[in-house]
């Protein structure tokens, strides 16, 4: 009887998830390039002749890099100084200001900016308080436009930077810091000339993440910035591709869409290099961390700005989306005679899509993360702990999607379903699948970043004593190593799903009739001018990401293992 053995299993699983790989991201990705060159007329370079030839190419170019450097300038260092505050300073409070300092994070940024056009359109509570207060009709200021995009991209981006460098200015020896300290040196001084010099690697990667996040950020443009006509690149390729009148709109929109992978790729090998330098930058060890400073009177200034900053990113959003929700109709004040739940159901007595969507993306979401979870198993095993041959490919193949805007996966996916698959004959255009295979390709990083950092901290030497003691490589995998990643795998899953979940970008381009999907449909109703039921939806969402936020919380809460 033919038993396989360990080294062909190894060599068909390896090449069954280089399949896979191929399948959902190089073949997309070369169909995508492809597309560029391909017009009525055959393969030309017309495509990106009519990119140089569009009076609006440039100026919508010249919008994307704008804000991403502005958004990256502001986030950066408000991040690394909220981070600074809650490692370095006593404040009280300190943990309820970090949980507080992480919502943003969680909460989908086009509904941010939602709330903010509720707080700084014309007629705004903001903007009505300012004009009831001082009698003037015109609005103290109008979120719509570059500066309105900015602002609110720096509120939902900081908390990038803040988790990049909060975690490393733990881990920093507190020796030197103590000796700036005794030595005279100032709180300010101290962080400039030491603290700041020893995180740069961190800073300069949650930069280059953030610049990155900015580039391909598609819900927060399209809510402020189409009504000011300004427009950015994620915002523009979407335009092109629903113009269905124009000649080759996809193959054009795929020729615009390069101008975003290079950048994110360029972005990507920054990061990179980065990354390989942070392990020779901190200073850590078992000296013991810094002591927080005694600020004196300045605590009072820092408590100002992280009250300020809550205030700004989490409070006047949510009280807008919730005030918005329980009012009976646009513009009317909120009072008790004004409020009324008869948005909450309409939204799921009335409209059939709505419940429809919730199912849609938690099936979804929950599908495509422990297809992720699945994956990730296999190819963390294989790289980190077989060292197959082929890993960089493979790390390559995995981290692509994620250097690229959504805008461009979706564009990747449509020009390669849009037909039916080779020899297979079937069109998964139109269907819930092209969005499986989207929500895999785009956050299986996600997944593989978590599980393979996990099989890089346990010793192999666990697995090989029990197979001294009689068992299978399986069962040795089994019994010793999964219990002891099990919170690293269930990690990845949630990194997976949460943001699927409330997914924007994909959906808007690949979703068909009767799959929509939460964000979709969000958004939907914003583009139609239903106000009021979508403040209701946006409310319940973010209601419903925060509560699933803080059960992950609990759940995926690192135990001290006994190793």
């Amino acid at each position: 009887m033919f038993r396989p053995t360990a080294q062909l299993i190894t060599l068909l699983t390896g090449g069954a998830l280089f399949l896979l790989l191929i399948a959902i991201v190089a073949y997309p990705s070369l169909t995508l390039v492809y597309s560029t060159f391909v017009t009525d007329d055959g393969l030309s370079l017309s495509n990106y002749g009519a990119l140089l030839t569009d009076a609006d190419a440039l100026p919508v170019l010249w919008n994307t890099l704008v804000v991403a450097l502005f958004t990256t300038l502001g986030a950066t260092p408000l991040g690394v100084l909220l981070a600074w505050l809650m490692e370095r300073v006593r404040l009280p409070f300190q943990r309820l200001w970090n949980s507080l300092l992480i919502v943003p994070y969680l909460i989908p940024p086009f509904i941010g900016a939602i709330a903010w056009v509720y707080l700084l359109g014309p007629v705004g509570y903001l903007n009505r308080l300012w004009m009831d207060f001082t009698g003037t009709r015109e609005p103290f200021a109008v979120i719509y436009g570059s500066a309105g995009i900015i602002f609110v991209m720096i509120l939902y981006s900081y908390p990038i930077a803040y988790f990049i460098t909060r975690g490393p200015m733990r881990q920093l020896s507190g020796a030197l810091e103590e000796a700036a300290r005794i030595s005279g040196a100032r709180p300010l001084q101290v962080l400039t000339q030491i603290t700041l010099p020893l995180l740069l690697p961190n800073i300069a990667a949650s930069a280059v993440l953030i610049f990155m996040a900015a580039m391909a950020n598609f819900g927060i443009p399209a809510v402020i910035g189409f009504p000011a006509r300004y427009f950015v690149l994620t915002n523009e390729i979407y335009q092109v591709i629903l113009n269905f009148d124009r000649p080759n709109n996809l193959q054009i929109a795929a020729a615009m869409s390069m101008q975003l992978v290079l950048i994110g790729l360029l972005a990507l090998l920054v990061l990179q290099r980065l990354q390989a330098q942070r392990d020779y930058t901190l200073v850590t060890g078992k000296s013991a961390p810094a002591l927080p400073l005694e600020a004196g009177r300045w605590k009072y200034v820092a408590m100002l700005l992280v009250v300020f900053i809550v205030l700004v990113a989490v409070v006047l959003p949510l009280l807008a989306i919730g005030a918005a929700a329980i009012t009976r109709a646009p513009g009317v004040p909120l009072t008790l005679e004004t409020a009324s739940l008869r948005h909450f159901e309409t939204l799921f007595f009335d409209i059939p899509k709505v419940p429809r969507a919730f199912v849609n993306s938690f099936l979804l979401a929950g599908g495509a993360a422990t297809l992720i979870a699945i994956l990730s198993l296999a190819i963390g095993y294989l790289t980190v702990r077989l060292k197959m041959r082929g890993s960089r490919l493979m790390d390559l193949l995995v981290t692509l999607p994620y250097a690229l805007p959504e805008t461009v996966v979706a564009l990747a996916m449509i020009l390669t379903f849009l037909r039916p698959l080779p020899v297979l004959g079937v069109t998964l255009y139109n269907t819930i699948w092209i969005l499986v295979i989207a929500y895999v390709a785009s956050f299986l990083a996600f997944g593989v970043r978590s599980v393979s950092a996990a099989f890089r901290n346990i010793d192999p030497a666990l697995e090989e004593a029990a197979r001294i003691s009689g068992a299978g490589r399986g069962a040795a995998f089994r019994d010793v190593t999964l219990p002891l990643i099990r919170e690293s795998v269930l990690s990845g899953w949630f990194l997976a799903f949460m943001p699927a979940l409330t997914e924007l970008t994909l959906s808007a381009l690949l979703v068909s009739v009767g799959n929509e999907t939460i964000g979709q449909v969000v958004f939907g109703f914003y583009q139609e001018g239903r106000f009021n039921v979508t403040a209701a939806l946006a409310f319940t969402v973010t209601v419903m990401v925060l509560v699933l936020s803080l059960l992950v919380n609990r759940f995926t809460r690192r135990r001290d293992w006994t190793v």
